[in-house]
C-alpha cells in the first residue's frame, strides 16, 4: 500500500534493464530452464583504504525457477554493517489512512485507459499495429480487452506475457531476498533515493487520465525487444547466473527503458512532478551515497542493476574519479576454494 500514490505511473518506473542481441528470433523459443543450483554471479569491489564496498549488479528478467549458491553472499553480508539499495523514487504515504488509500485506489480505475478513448488500431500506425496483432496472438490470444489501453500499458503486458511462455521472470526475488539477510543480522539499510512531492495525489491521478501520452516509441521498442531479443535474454541470464561478465559485456543489446521512461517524464503530469529533472540525479544520489559509507563503514554490500556498472562512464567511474580504488568482478567461490587450499 506504501506506493499507492504512485500507482498511475508505478509501471514505468520499474527497470527494463534485461539486454539482449539482434540475431535470435522469438519464433521457436523454448522454455528457459536452468537445472541444479549455479554458482551465482561475482562482485565488483571498491576499496577505501580497509573499508570496502561490495556490489552485486542485478539482472531482470532471469530464468523463473532458476537457484544460485547465495551463501558466499550471505556470510559477506553477515559481516558488513550496512546494506545498500539501488537509486529509486519515493513517494510518501504518511498521513494517509486507510480509506483514503481506497478512494485513491477506487479513483484509479481506468488509469491505463487512452483519454479519449480511443482503442490501439486508432493510435498505431498500421505497420506497428499489425506486428503489435501476431504477437498479441502468439502470446496471449485473441485478448479484446487490451485493444483499449494506452500503448505504454499494452507493450508492457505482452512482454511480460512473452517473458512468461519464455520461462523467464521480471520478479528474480534476489534483492528481496538478500535485503531479509541484512535484516536479520540488523545492519543499517541504505535507500538512496529522489522523494516525489505529491501534495494532492488524487488530482494527480485524475490529471494522468487525461493526459496524452507520446508513447508510441515506446510500444514499438518493446515489439523490438519481443521479436529479436527474447533468446539472448537468456543466454545473458545464464552469463549472469554463472559470474560471466565477459559474455555479458559482449552481448549487444536493444533496450526500450529510455523511450518508456521518457514518454512519462516529459508528460505533462512528469513534468509537475519534477522528475525530467530529477531522472538524471539517479547516479548522484547512489553515489553520494556509497561514498558517505565508503567513509564510516568497514563493510558495505550494495545491489543495483548491472547496467549501471557495465556503463564506462556511470557510477564506478565516479567512484574511482573520487579516488576509491575500484576492482574487476571476483568470484567469491573461486575466492573461498583459493584460500582453503
Amino acid at each position: 500500500m506504501r506506493y499507492l500514490l504512485f500507482i498511475c505511473f508505478n509501471l514505468l518506473l520499474v527497470p527494463s534493464l534485461s539486454f539482449a542481441e539482434d540475431n535470435a528470433g522469438s519464433l521457436g523459443l523454448k522454455k528457459m530452464v536452468v537445472v541444479g543450483t549455479v554458482p551465482g554471479p561475482d562482485l565488483w569491489k571498491v576499496t577505501n583504504g580497509e573499508n570496502v564496498l561490495w556490489i552485486l549488479g542485478t539482472l531482470s528478467p532471469l530464468p523463473k525457477k532458476m537457484k544460485w549458491n547465495s551463501k558466499p553472499v550471505e556470510e559477506l553480508i553477515e559481516s558488513s554493517q550496512a546494506f545498500m539499495l539501488a537509486p529509486s523514487f519515493f513517494a510518501s504515504l504518511k498521513g494517509i489512512g486507510f480509506f483514503k488509500k481506497l478512494s485513491l485506489a477506487k479513483s484509479a480505475i481506468g488509469i491505463k485507459k487512452s483519454p479519449e478513448k480511443e482503442k490501439l488500431v486508432d493510435i498505431l500506425p498500421e505497420d506497428v499495429y499489425t506486428r503489435w496483432l501476431v504477437l498479441k496472438k502468439k502470446y496471449m490470444g485473441n485478448s479484446k480487452r487490451i485493444e483499449k489501453n494506452r500503448p505504454i500499458f499494452a507493450s508492457n503486458k505482452l512482454f511480460s506475457k512473452a517473458l512468461k511462455k519464455t520461462g523467464l521472470t521480471e520478479k528474480t526475488g534476489i534483492t528481496k531476498k538478500l535485503v531479509k539477510v541484512a535484516k536479520k543480522n540488523e545492519l543499517q539499510i541504505i535507500r538512496p533515493r529522489i522523494e516525489i512531492d505529491l501534495a494532492d495525489p488524487k488530482a494527480t491521478i485524475k490529471k494522468f487520465k487525461k493526459t496524452e501520452l507520446n508513447d508510441i516509441e515506446c510500444f514499438t521498442k518493446t515489439l523490438d525487444r519481443i521479436e529479436s531479443d527474447l533468446a539472448t535474454m537468456s543466454t545473458r541470464a545464464v552469463a549472469w547466473s554463472y559470474g560471466d561478465v565477459k559474455t555479458i559485456k559482449s552481448l549487444p543489446y536493444t533496450s526500450n527503458k529510455g523511450a518508456c521512461d521518457s514518454a512519462f517524464f516529459n508528460s505533462a503530469v512528469g513534468q509537475d512532478l519534477g522528475l525530467a529533472e530529477s531522472h538524471a540525479r539517479l547516479n548522484q544520489v547512489w553515489v553520494e551515497h556509497a561514498t558517505s559509507s565508503l567513509e564510516k563503514n568497514k563493510s558495505t554490500f550494495a545491489v543495483i542493476p548491472i547496467s549501471y556498472l557495465l556503463n564506462e562512464d556511470g557510477i564506478l567511474r565516479e567512484l574511482a574519479s573520487a579516488g576509491y580504488e575500484v576492482q574487476p568482478p571476483i568470484s567469491l567461490i573461486e575466492n573461498e576454494i583459493s584460500e582453503k587450499m
